[in-house]
């Protein structure tokens, strides 16, 4: 296999079929010599596997105390409704050998996705193989998916499989499929049809046995109707579609992926990061996470790398994340009258600039009297008794007042 070959071939004879042929050779395979062998490779095989799982043991130990309210998988969050739903959708699809497309955002973790559907499979044993067709020019991505032959091109001095045999009996994940050129997704067209994939160089198929997976962040359906991609490949692709939601439209996610992240990132740095502080926590959610969970993880490694004690602090946070406002949304069908709104937004401003009012009318792009009458309107006199009792403690006094 290693110098290209499809099957290894065997041969098996008694000692004395081989004869002195093979005597210089047939030394080394002496009862007590084999033995010996075979008593070290079991050896250095148990204490691989016990080290293994001394490791995995402690990793979830870490992570259970930082996100206790993470179900198995541990690294797959499905605390909102959308996202469980996907998550089932995707468990389902994984006991049949469909192709699968999944789409989403930059970021939103189609990968983890891709893998899920792998690890739910009947593959589950097989190699999962992740390439990113964006990043390889079109030559290159060819003879990467398909292999080459010796002498295909200048510098292919050897025979080599490509990712399609490499990943037989697992999954091929072919991430942002959606910038492969015209010319490739002809080739990629007949291989999901035909199972079979032919060398650069060679003149022969060869079949393969491979679930493949396909991920974009582009709108394929648009790119179909302009003609940048092919009507039929995307139909091949899109037998089953898993779309994953931007981390914005599955708030009940982000704590406890936050939490997820922080432990990884902690681990990672061998660092004793516990908890997220209540403050820190509540900002998380009121950012829009333009990045997703990909952000979401940069952030949690920024956090552990710069937290003095054992909790993420807000101060710890990176800067957009702190100076980020809420966004109210309606939910539910209901909706909620506008200066309920605006009140809500003023007084969220007010607490993040410490009851500044002259920053925060410069920020809402209002005069200071227009702030001051507003704040007033509200039963809060002044940004003293804000500071004092904070912001949302003077509101709801008020109110019950």
């Amino acid at each position: 296999m290693g110098k290209g070959d499809a099957a290894c071939h065997l041969f098996g004879r008694t000692r004395e079929e081989w004869g002195d042929e093979r005597a210089e050779e047939l030394r080394f395979f002496k009862p007590s010599r084999l033995r010996e062998c075979l008593d070290v490779s079991l050896h250095r095989v148990t204490e691989t596997l016990k080290a293994a799982e001394r490791k995995l043991r402690e990793h979830r130990r870490a992570l259970v105390r930082v996100a206790r309210d993470v179900e198995e998988p541990l690294d797959t969050v499905a605390k909102s409704p959308i996202m469980a739903q996907l998550v089932d959708l995707a468990r389902r699809v994984a006991k049949v050998d469909s192709t699968v497309l999944i789409t989403g955002e930059s970021g939103s973790g189609k990968e983890r996705i891709a893998r899920l559907v792998h690890e739910e499979s009947t593959r589950a044993a097989g190699p999962f193989i992740a390439v990113n067709c964006g990043a390889i020019t079109e030559t290159l991505l060819e003879s990467e998916l398909f292999g080459h032959a010796r002498g295909a091109f200048t510098g292919a001095t050897s025979d080599r499989p490509g990712l399609f045999e490499a990943a037989n009996g697992g999954t091929l994940l072919l991430d942002e499929v959606g910038e492969v050129s015209p010319g490739m997704q002809v080739k990629l067209l007949r291989t999901l049809q035909e199972r079979e994939i032919r060398r650069v160089g060679e003149n022969k198929s060869r079949r393969v046995d491979v679930r493949v997976v396909a991920a974009t962040n582009r709108d394929l359906a648009h790119g179909v109707a302009g003609g940048a991609f092919r009507q039929d490949l995307y139909y091949r692709l899109k037998v089953v579609e898993l779309h994953v939601p931007p981390l914005r439209d599955r708030r009940d996610d982000v704590l406890p992926l936050a939490r997820v992240l922080l432990g990884n990132a902690a681990l990672r740095m061998k660092r004793k990061i516990a908890a997220l502080a209540p403050d820190a926590a509540d900002q998380l959610l009121r950012y829009e996470w333009p990045g997703n969970v990909r952000e979401l993880e940069n952030a949690m490694e920024r956090a552990v790398a710069l937290a003095r004690g054992s909790r993420v602090e807000l101060e710890d946070l990176p800067e957009e994340i702190r100076q980020a406002f809420p966004r109210p949304v309606a939910t539910k069908g209901t909706v909620r009258p506008l200066d309920e709104v605006e009140r809500e937004y003023i007084l969220a401003a007010l607490e993040l600039n410490s009851g500044n009012q002259t920053h925060t009318a410069a920020q809402l792009r209002i005069g200071s009297a227009t702030l001051y009458r507003k704040l007033k309107s509200y039963g809060l006199i002044g940004a003293k008794r804000a500071v004092r009792k904070g912001v949302f403690g003077a509101a709801a006094s008020a109110s019950s007042s």
